[in-house]
């Protein structure tokens, strides 16, 4: 079985993001509070979904795949 994981970065402004995405099925990896952004991983299928309700969270600003993330990485589980 081979999972298609993805690494993304979250931009925010307050903490009401950061509760958010630790109530979500995803990996939060990294949470960097002077420059304001996590890095988290989770399937690359449910990123429209943590997407979404990212949204409507107070202080999200902007959600993107990381630049230094290795695509060509496959994780397989025997």
């Amino acid at each position: 079985m081979a999972a298609n994981r993805m690494c993304y970065i979250v931009f925010y402004q307050g903490k009401h993001v950061i509760e958010k995405l630790e109530s979500l099925p995803l990996n939060l990896t990294y949470v960097s509070k002077k420059l304001n952004y996590a890095v988290f991983y989770c399937d690359e299928n449910q990123e429209p979904n943590i997407k979404k309700q990212l949204k409507d969270v107070k202080g999200f600003k902007h959600m993107g795949p990381s630049p230094l993330f290795d695509e060509n990485l496959k994780f397989s589980v025997k």
